[in-house]
């Protein structure tokens, strides 16, 4: 492997585990939230763990279409950006009061708008549908390779 692809692998893995552990500190938080009803003092760096790795994937795929000129996205990898897409809007909202809220979600709508812009339309609900459909006929028919 070139020292180039090395990097990506290593920048992609420590992405991986970033974001298990966000979307893990989130899932946490919101159980105990919902069971203690009342709003910890850890939402703040829940907020900050998973903006860092949506941040983060953002960054990569942007970089890889604008430098290397493709993107590899795969149905895990959608899954994970939503689900770090609603995890950094949920604790947002859960982090921020007043007026904040309302200027955090702003400024999280205009960096996905930036990114839909900048990667070339990953976040296309076309791009989306495919995804889901060639996923599933590659359940289907295992020997295609």
């Amino acid at each position: 492997m070139q020292p180039g692809q090395k990097l990506l692998v290593f920048v992609g893995a420590s992405l991986i585990v970033v974001s298990m552990v966000a979307l893990a500190v989130f899932i946490t938080l919101s159980a105990v939230s919902l069971m203690t009803r009342s709003v910890s003092q850890f939402w703040n760096a829940c907020f900050l763990l998973c903006s860092v790795s949506l941040g983060g994937w953002m960054l990569l795929y942007t970089g890889q279409l604008r430098i290397g000129g493709s993107v590899s996205l795969r149905l895990n990898n959608f899954l994970l950006l939503f689900s770090l897409i609603v995890a950094v809007l949920i604790s947002a909202i859960v982090r921020f009061h007043g007026r904040e809220r309302y200027f955090a979600v702003l400024v999280v709508g205009f960096a996905l708008a930036a990114f839909h812009i900048a990667g070339g339309g990953i976040l296309n609900p076309r791009n989306v549908l495919h995804l889901f459909k060639t996923s599933r006929l590659q359940k289907k028919a295992p020997g295609l390779d």
